[in-house]
């Protein structure tokens, strides 16, 4: 409105200068009142051509605000729509958690759990396969595999949400425990997440230092395996992907487990 006064009482100026301007004119010098007429015209074209540019400008700023005031809408119904997707998710991944051991009676109990390795001495030095099955097969399902239930859920649902947000500087491609470790200070700000604090910050930081260690856990269930089925051909079978597992084990430099230090021999059938 005050931007709507001003331009009408410039135009009345400018029409008023030249009506005076008129009436002050030389009789003999009317002859020029066209260029004055002219000029006034070139200046109230100016006038409204400008305050036209103008109106232009702040019409385009309500249409940027009204953008942004939409956008971050439609950023906050994104958000609140993926945090019922997040609940759903983690709640699920909990319950599978929870399944694999009967002896946790709710989350937080695997920080306990998981951090009792009394199997590991044994299964990476007994060379016995039905030993190394049996504590293996305890440590996998009811430590490892509760873990890794916990940490693939949280992922899955820190991915659900910060793809909703518009979150492009995250790399998914990550083992869970690790995204959990580094994204975990901002989940644990966020709802749902942070009910999970407890214990995913604590087991995924044992989980990460130990990854060639959970490795070799892994590596010598499966040798044992091998070795428990084949026990009666006189000859090992196992699988190739096995095999590799063990080569790029030890060519990193890391200790094998006993069960699988004489692989592969003449006496091994890699298929």
């Amino acid at each position: 409105m005050a931007n709507k006064r001003l331009l009408i009482i410039l135009s009345t100026i400018v029409v008023v200068l030249a009506i005076a301007s008129t009436l002050c004119f030389p009789t003999e010098k009317y002859s020029a009142l066209g260029s004055v007429f002219a000029a006034a015209a070139g200046m109230l074209a100016v006038i409204w051509f400008s305050a036209s540019l103008y109106n232009q400008s702040q019409e385009l700023k309500e249409q940027r605000e009204q953008f942004s005031k939409n956008f971050k809408q439609l950023q906050e119904d994104n958000r609140r729509s993926s945090l019922v997707v997040v609940k759903d998710i983690l709640s699920r991944a909990e319950e599978r958690a929870l399944k694999c051991n009967p002896n946790l009676t709710c989350i937080d109990d695997l920080r306990a759990q998981y951090i009792d390795m009394d199997e590991w001495p044994t299964i990476l030095k007994s060379t016995d396969p039905n030993e190394v099955i049996k504590l293996a097969l305890n440590w996998k399902l009811t430590k490892e595999e509760p873990a890794l239930f916990l940490m693939r859920g949280i992922k899955s649902a820190a991915e659900t949400y910060f793809r909703a947000i518009g979150r492009t500087d995250i790399d998914y491609s990550i083992e869970p425990e690790l995204f959990v470790a580094e994204h975990g200070p901002t989940l644990w700000k966020l709802p749902y997440f942070e009910e999970y604090q407890t214990a995913a910050a604590f087991v995924s930081e044992l989980m990460v230092p130990m990854k060639e260690s959970r490795a070799a856990i892994e590596m010598a269930y499966l040798v044992a395996l091998c070795k428990k089925t084949s026990e009666n051909r006189g000859v090992i079978m196992i699988p190739n992907s096995t095999i590799e597992k063990v080569v790029q084990h030890k060519k990193a430099g890391y200790e094998l487990p006993l069960i699988a230090k004489d692989l592969p021999t003449d006496q091994t059938v890699v298929y």
